[in-house]
């Protein structure tokens, strides 16, 4: 005869197991928009299937926003999942949804998918396609910025900026007044010199 104890211990086992058999899969996650400007919200989305909502879920962003760990019964119950987060320190991240244990009786759901969101500074212009409009005007694609700061330019000529490129001084407006000296600009230098 077994003892009314070990038939529990065993029960709860069989069930915890049955339910972890069971655990949502995580498919995908994604985020909209793709390109943000820093300190503005964003959504990111857990896609998967399955039927059990009692399953732990970590969501990491890096360094640039803390961990966060969840059980899915906790978030509504049910894939897709979607969340509001904004970063502000501009960057390209990886944002990762991963099963994993949320606590002693929460085991993690299946499946881990990843994905990346650009963050460009506050003021950054977004082109139609939400990604920034480069110094030169063009939209560059979702996936990296090229952007120089402000009083700076990109060089032409530069044929794939995502590969790298470089920055220049703006000139002035209108040159400088050098009253009896001569103006000039050189090398990306600006000044005036004496008369010869």
């Amino acid at each position: 005869m077994q003892h009314p104890t070990l038939k529990l211990a065993v029960f709860i086992f069989a069930a915890l197991a049955a339910m972890a058999a069971q655990a949502a899969t995580i498919t995908a996650v994604s985020v909209s928009p793709s390109t943000v400007r820093a300190g503005e919200p964003f959504t990111v989305t857990i896609s998967g299937d399955g039927e059990n909502p009692n399953c732990g879920i970590r969501l990491q962003f890096g360094d640039v926003i803390p961990t966060e760990s969840f059980s899915l019964s906790d978030r509504g119950g049910t894939l897709p999942l979607t969340l509001n987060k904004t970063i502000n320190k501009p960057g390209v991240y990886k944002v990762e949804a991963l099963g994993r244990k949320a606590g002693a009786l929460v085991f993690r759901c299946e499946g881990e998918a990843s994905t990346t969101i650009t963050v460009v500074a506050a003021g950054a212009a977004l082109g139609p396609a939400g990604g920034a409009v480069g110094a030169t005007g063009g939209v560059v694609g979702s996936g990296f910025v090229a952007q120089c700061p402000a009083g700076w330019s990109m060089i032409a000529g530069q044929k794939d900026p995502s590969k790298g490129f470089t920055c220049a001084p703006l000139r002035p407006a209108t040159p400088l007044d050098c009253g009896t000296m001569t103006y000039f600009e050189k090398d990306g230098l600006i000044g005036c010199k004496k008369r010869r």
